[in-house]
């Protein structure tokens, strides 16, 4: 008896530990200068195309379909400049009050037209254990665990989105 206690207090502890880091390190909403087709964000120094690789930025939006992209072949959609995005990056664009809303997409739609409840997940830079990599979901998916907008592990064979982004403005 004993002994599961101190598994039970063991389990406690740590998952009172991860809800600490969780809260703490929650992405926080960013204000975006909006340019044409770029939006910088000063809090992260970064600069983000509005539209996903496969769309051209038109003045009011986006127009193109919402090509999918293996991980391998993603990470080779930049260039000099634009580059795919790490997790860390990619989780800046989550919005938290819309996620602690239930509001889908949680990303600020005005900077980003063309992203919907419809839209696939978008593939980040950073590459996981085995054969899976680190993409973000803005939309909420069917109940239960893992349903939320955030940011997950996959396979790198689904077929998903590219948003480009780089450093400075």
């Amino acid at each position: 008896m004993g002994t599961l206690i101190k598994l039970l207090v063991v389990v406690a502890v740590a998952f009172g530990g991860w809800k600490i880091w969780q809260h703490k390190h929650k992405a926080v909403a960013h204000t975006f200068e909006v340019h044409g087709g770029e939006a910088y964000d000063a809090a992260t120094n970064l600069t983000w195309k509005r539209c996903q690789v496969g769309q051209t930025y038109t003045g009011s939006g986006c127009e193109g379909g919402e090509p999918g992209y293996k991980w391998d072949v993603a990470q080779r959609t930049g260039d000099s400049t634009w580059r795919v995005p790490t997790e860390k990056e990619m989780a800046t664009l989550i919005d938290p009050d819309k996620v602690d809303k239930g509001i889908s997409p949680a990303i600020d739609n005005t900077v980003f037209p063309r992203i919907a409840i419809s839209t696939p997940p978008f593939w980040t830079s950073s590459h996981s254990s085995g054969a899976s990599a680190w993409y973000a979901r803005f939309n909420k998916g069917s109940e239960g665990m893992g349903s939320e907008p955030g940011m997950y592990r996959q396979t790198e064979w689904n077929d998903y989105g590219v948003i480009l982004v780089r450093d400075g403005r």
